[in-house]
């Protein structure tokens, strides 16, 4: 090609292309910005006049919630945007250059900060540059891990759902000089918790005054943030154990008082409750302004399964009561006997047998009333006859023959010893039968205690159904 031809295409381009050397208008356009600019001055163009800032929260994650030192940990990050008069410019003077990214400490920015911040330097956020567009228009985007108090109402634990307040203001400006507008907080980019289920983020723009400053109000943003705790690992871990050491509980009284198990059975359920307590103390939150739902039925199933064991010692006394001692009273009998068997359907043994022989006993008495010669009768009363004289040949030869005096005194003691053999059986026997019903109905009572206690504590938490089936399904 030769040179004129090159030096005509150099001509033609360059009247042609606009090229665009960034750095030396960015350069220019910082110069002409910052030259006496100062970072103490608000800016407005006058001074009576309301500096506006828009303030918002971008929501990431849910990292901790401290119920024993009632502490929220958040990670968040904070937008801040207002309009700098100071900072304006016409871009097509600057090669079209619309953006600048300035440190923030070169330039005013709101002293916006979390009120309710637990935070050991209060203000945990990093401190990044502040957008800047041609219109003047500052945009502060700064990413902190906010540790704020919250109270937290553990009533309902582990089907509670708390609330907590972020609360955002300029700590130094009032309402007059510096005013707050609230945007709504953005959750598009949240990361799920697997403890706490986020409900919903709603805020509010607030004014009050405080006491430094009675005569100023100062406006604030104040986001809450609901969630509800997720109530499957606490499902698993803490209620179906309790459950099921209340159903072994019960089981006391289904073991046979002869077994001589009952007590063993009943300290062991009680000692594995408390182990179990002593485990999962850590999980439940440590607070005195309430008593956790969780701790509430854990206390009642304390309660009954030591009263099962106490129960157990009183139906193991009635088991094993002296024969020989006093008589059963008869309030007793006709409580447990007539009442309380009636009741759990529950018959002596051999009772069956008894009403048989006496059904049988008194038709045999109606068939001789109706007929009476086809009786024996002649039989009976020859009986009758034979006991009267052998009674009369001891009576005469008692003083002929003095080794049937021992025979007598034999027989009778014998006919003694057996009956009372036989009164104590009988004795024993409704003993151990009142054991039985105590035994039985004490089942009958704990088991409907249980199921109530558990129904009634655990349905009394609000939501306790939805929470439940949301955390299964999910």
């Amino acid at each position: 090609m030769a040179p004129h031809y090159v030096l005509l295409v150099l001509l033609v381009s360059a009247c042609t292309v606009q090229v665009s050397i960034q750095g030396p208008n960015e350069l220019r356009l910082l110069q002409d910005l910052l030259r006496g600019y100062t970072a103490l001055e608000r800016p407005v163009v006058n001074e009576n006049l309301t500096l506006n800032v828009d303030v918002g929260i971008f929501l990431s994650q849910i990292m901790d919630v401290d119920e024993k030192n009632q502490v929220l940990t958040t990670n968040i990050w904070l937008h801040l945007s207002w309009n700098d008069y100071k900072l304006q410019w016409d871009s097509s003077d600057y090669n079209g250059l619309d953006t600048l990214r300035l440190p923030n400490d070169g330039l005013w920015k709101p002293d916006i900060l979390l009120y309710n911040s637990a935070d050991k330097t209060f203000d945990s956020t990093f401190h990044t540059k502040i957008v800047v567009k041609s219109s003047g228009n500052c945009l502060y985007v700064p990413p902190g891990i906010f540790k704020s108090t919250c109270y937290m109402d553990l009533r309902w634990f582990p089907f509670d759902i708390q609330k907590c307040d972020l609360k955002f203001g300029s700590w130094t400006f009032d309402g007059a000089t510096l005013d707050l507008t609230m945007i709504e907080a953005d959750i598009s980019e949240y990361i799920p918790n697997g403890e706490w289920e986020l409900v919903v983020v709603s805020g509010k723009k607030n004014e009050r005054s405080y006491v430094c400053c009675p005569d100023q109000s100062y406006p604030d943003v104040t986001y809450t943030i609901v969630m509800r705790r997720r109530t499957l690992f606490y499902l698993l871990h803490l209620i179906i154990p309790c459950i099921l050491i209340s159903i072994l509980a019960l089981l006391v009284f289904l073991l046979p008082a002869d077994s001589g198990e009952k007590i063993s059975l009943g300290i062991t359920v009680l000692l594995s409750l408390v182990v179990f307590l002593l485990l999962v103390a850590e999980l439940i939150p440590a607070t005195s302004d309430s008593v956790p739902l969780i701790a509430q039925y854990f206390v009642i199933t304390l309660a009954i399964v030591a009263l099962s064991v106490m129960v157990t010692v009183v139906v193991l006394k009635v088991h094993h009561h002296d024969p020989n001692g006093a008589r059963m009273p008869k309030w007793i009998r006709v409580l447990l006997f007539d009442w309380c068997a009636w009741f759990l359907f529950m018959k002596r043994p051999g009772e069956n047998k008894t009403q048989n022989s006496l059904t049988s006993m008194d038709l045999k008495a109606r068939m001789e009333s109706v007929h009476p010669a086809s009786t024996d009768s002649g039989a009976v009363g020859r009986a009758g006859e034979g006991e009267v004289l052998l009674t009369k040949g001891l009576s005469s030869t008692v003083d002929s023959e003095p080794e049937l005096v021992k025979i007598r005194d034999e027989v009778r003691y014998i006919a003694k010893r057996f009956r009372d053999q036989q009164h104590g059986e009988a004795t024993r026997s409704d003993w151990k039968f009142a054991a039985a019903v105590i035994d039985r109905f004490c089942f009958v009572i704990f088991l409907l205690f249980i199921i109530v206690s558990t129904f009634v504590i655990l349905m009394s938490a609000p939501n306790i159904s939805e929470a439940i089936s949301k955390d299964v399904v999910s």
